[in-house]
């Protein structure tokens, strides 16, 4: 999907927000929205918007002298959402009564760790266990499951890409899902910081390893979403070997849509220049196939 206009002052506020999370003060913050502004001056905006997260973060990682910003509040969200997927994800998904009521369970649980998201809103705090509370009753604007359904039964391989820390507890519950019905699941997070996207230190620290059938892969990349082009081999081989892939977020949904049809997408629509174009209510929940995108919003590629 190409960039927005509505992107790009996004952009600037992702670069202020993460210089924020670093403990910057007005002159770092402004020198931040410099640095994001003038990489975006002579930017290729057929590409699609988080492609530009990672050469904006790493001017701001330099600028405030700091890796990782978001460090401690993946640390605190993995706590909040382990302890959260224990005491409400998994009881939800086991009240299933089949395999594909469960498997449904586990799709609104996922979204559910979706809600709180530290790089939407760094003062979230004690808020984040509400509106994850709040979650699981979530109606879909969009919602294919029954193809997606259909599409798990018939597929062995399934590549699954990680969005936020702490939310990955939630994908875990999912992810046994499937191992439930015998698939094999890769699941991808990135290589390196990119606001509180999951790193390989956040599907340990939830416990993602000791999900059956499942094997622990990095992206190649410290970008929000995902770029093809340039992933790293490892994750070019999951993406060729996969039947059926599933993925996690708003950034990875701007990346792929209108890749191929094999992809599904499960995300919030968090922003207003998605409402405004694909008319998807902002705060609503989207589970879409990408051959629902393919034909419903493919002008939008």
């Amino acid at each position: 999907m190409r960039t927005l206009p509505g992107c790009i002052p996004c952009l600037v506020q992702m670069a202020i927000t993460t210089a924020k999370m670093g403990g910057a003060k007005d002159p770092e913050l402004l020198e931040a929205a410099r640095a994001a502004a003038r990489g975006l001056s002579e930017a290729d905006f057929r590409r699609p918007a988080p492609y530009f997260s990672e050469p904006i973060l790493k001017r701001v990682y330099a600028i405030i002298q700091n890796p990782d910003p978001f460090l401690k509040a993946k640390s605190d969200s993995n706590k909040i959402g382990a302890r959260l997927a224990d005491e409400l994800a998994r009881p939800f998904v086991n009240a299933g009564n089949s395999d594909k009521d469960r498997v449904l369970r586990g799709i609104r649980a996922a979204i559910a760790g979706n809600v709180a998201d530290y790089a939407v809103d760094p003062e979230l705090g004690g808020s984040e266990e509400g509106k994850i509370r709040s979650a699981f009753k979530l109606e879909f604007s969009v919602n294919d499951f029954e193809a997606f359904y259909e599409k798990l039964l018939r597929s062995k391989n399934i590549l699954f890409l990680c969005d936020n820390a702490g939310e990955v507890a939630f994908d875990r519950v999912l992810i046994e899902e499937f191992s439930r019905l015998g698939k094999k699941t890769v699941v991808a997070v990135k290589s390196g910081p990119a606001l509180n996207d999951a790193l390989m230190a956040d599907a340990l620290e939830v416990g993602l390893d000791k999900s059956p059938s499942v094997s622990l892969i990095a992206t190649g990349q410290s970008r929000m979403g995902i770029d093809l082009e340039s992933a790293g081999p490892e994750f070019q081989s999951a993406w060729a070997g996969s039947e059926l892939v599933l993925a996690k977020g708003q950034a990875n949904f701007e990346s792929l849509a209108g890749v191929n049809g094999k992809i599904f997408f499960l995300t919030l629509v968090k922003c207003k220049a998605l409402e405004a174009a694909l008319g998807l209510k902002k705060g609503g929940a989207v589970f879409m196939a990408g051959k629902t995108f393919n034909e419903q919003f493919g002008f939008i590629d």
